[in-house]
């Protein structure tokens, strides 16, 4: 050794240390495989650098003179060397395919670099006709319409079912509701969609095949309903549900509430130094019951100390009391629901700063969608999950494209969010496999699709079949003949001129009768595997064959 080399050798274990120092300060307890992750990275970056600065001020110094070194100066320059050179070990698991430090290192491979990163956000039971966006003068997303102003505003996208199980189902895996979730048997004739139902065994979702194509993948949720035990944790590294599963009332305190979902969400991205990343979120505060911790003093004290918007309350109960009351809870509700959406905004709003902070915002597909929208007594119902109409089923989709995709500000035509998936596969370079989906439309004017929506969670069983003229919805007989109702959606968006009467949409309420016999013979209502099921009559097959909705 020479001279200095000595005090030399103390710089990578001085970067070690500091490493080791800036990894247990960024710790998160939430996030803990991750954070193990980080403080690696953190240690390996540190014992680098120092090795690095070792190295040159090594160089520098071997014009020195050799010195005489005694046995035990020698043994001491030993165990530094030793100390120095061990966190050499942690770079050297770069070669193994399960190597610390290949997980927790960016990927900067030419093959992944030009994979854009998947932020998915939901906000649940967001209507889209609250957004400035979407029209609205109320002033109540000025983060989302900020947004919006650098995204694609998808203008008629509809979901697949009016509550959230179901319509998540079918955006994660492009199948309709009938085909990807199911009841548990109870040995009984299975109730409302509640505490039994969970996602389908053997349905291949979303983040399955992300991570399998090399996404890193997590999920910070609220909402029991999509929570691990109904199988949503599928192909997630990592994954939160702040709610648990059971139903229960729901935004109890604040550890479900948007405040939370964003701080989590954005240690998660703090510590997160691989790309891509795939990362859904879900916040559930525009839910029932409107409780936002924002909202102002006076604008409560208008109302009732005991008024709520809770799922105890319906409607009806304030009817009965008098002429008066039942219109003024209806505006107390939608007022309530409008301050829910004010502060939903406002931490959507942190979180999209976040991904800007940490880097990679450009290269990012940013999707802001809800599950389904909530009637606020626009056709006498309250909340969502019992019916079809427009204010239940249309719901905001804007979608911030990676740099170098090229698409129009406004697109028109009527898109599904089940085409979200293959949208996201496309971007990823993945293989579609039996996705049913098509990847969103990027320029405005091109043919849209119709939008077929099933499974209630409560009441009557409806189904729905939007198309980019007219909305037709089916009510099922208990026995005899169906009903229908048909809406003109260019000149009645509120669809209040029922037109079932004429013949309006004749061929859009035949496809929507067939499709309909044909999910309820095929529906599972029992047993997970082998349950009891119909077979769809060879005619329905001919009608459903010709109108494209099964394969040869």
């Amino acid at each position: 050794m020479r001279r200095h080399s000595a005090i030399i050798l103390l710089l990578p274990i001085i970067g070690t240390l500091a490493g080791l120092w800036l990894g247990r300060s960024e710790w998160s307890d939430l996030w803990p495989e991750l954070s193990r992750l980080n403080l690696a990275w953190r240690v390996g970056q540190g014992w680098l650098a120092g090795f690095l600065v070792f190295a040159v001020l090594l160089l520098l110094a071997r014009g020195g003179r050799p010195t005489k070194t005694g046995r035990w100066r020698r043994a001491v320059e030993g165990v530094l060397v030793a100390t120095a050179l061990a966190p050499a070990g942690l770079w050297m698991t770069l070669a193994l395919p399960d190597g610390v430090m290949r997980k927790a290192a960016p990927r900067l491979w030419p093959l992944h670099s030009r994979r854009p990163n998947i932020v998915l956000i939901g906000v649940d039971a967001l209507r889209a006709d609250h957004l400035g966006a979407y029209g609205s003068k109320a002033g109540l997303t000025p983060n989302l319409d900020k947004f919006a102003d650098e995204a694609t505003v998808y203008e008629a996208a509809y979901a697949s079912s009016p509550w959230t199980l179901a319509s998540l189902g079918a955006v994660f895996t492009s199948l309709p509701p009938s085909q990807c979730i199911v009841m548990k048997a109870k040995g009984e004739e299975p109730g409302p969609y509640v505490d039994r139902v969970v996602l389908r065994k053997g349905v291949e979702l979303l983040p399955q095949r992300l991570r399998r194509a090399g996404y890193l993948t997590a999920a910070e949720l609220t909402n029991p309903f999509l929570a691990r035990e109904r199988g949503w944790a599928q192909g997630f590294r990592d994954f939160r549900n702040e709610d648990g599963w059971e139903i229960k009332p729901l935004i109890t305190d604040d550890s479900t509430r948007a405040e939370t979902i964003t701080r989590n969400a954005s240690q998660w991205l703090q510590l997160t130094h691989r790309q891509p990343f795939f990362l859904w979120l879900h916040y559930l505060d525009t839910h029932a019951p409107y409780d936002s911790p924002d909202t102002p003093a006076e604008l409560r004290e208008r109302y009732p100390r005991d008024w709520d918007t809770g799922r105890a309350y319906y409607y009806d109960e304030k009817r009965k009391e008098d002429a008066l009351t039942g219109p003024r809870y209806e505006q107390f509700c939608r007022e309530m629901y409008a301050e829910e959406v004010r502060y939903a905004d406002r931490w959507v709003g942190e979180l999209l700063e976040e991904l800007q902070r940490v880097g990679g915002y450009d290269n990012s597909i940013i999707v802001i969608m809800s599950d389904h929208g909530e009637e606020l007594f626009d056709h006498g119902g309250f909340e969502h999950g019992h019916s079809m109409h427009e204010e239940v089923l249309r719901v905001p989709l804007l979608v911030k494209w990676p740099r170098g995709v090229k698409a129009d500000q406004q697109i028109s035509q009527t898109v599904a969010l089940t085409d979200l998936a293959d949208t996201f596969l496309e971007l990823a370079r993945v293989p579609m496999g039996e996705i049913q989906g098509r990847p969103l439309p990027r320029r405005d004017g091109e043919p849209g699709v119709e939008v077929f929506s099933e499974g209630v969670l409560y009441g009557a069983e409806q189904t729905a079949l939007t198309s980019d003229r007219y909305k037709a919805i089916y009510h099922l007989p208990a026995s005899g003949p169906g009903r229908f109702e048909v809406y003109d959606r260019e000149a009645d968006r509120g669809e209040r001129r029922d037109l079932s009467k004429t013949g309006a949409a004749r061929d859009l309420r035949e496809r929507l009768r067939v499709l309909t016999e044909a999910v309820m013979a095929r529906r599972v209502t029992g047993n997970e595997e082998g349950a009891p099921r119909r077979e769809v009559g060879e005619e329905a097959r001919r009608k459903l064959r010709s109108l494209g909705y099964l394969g040869d």
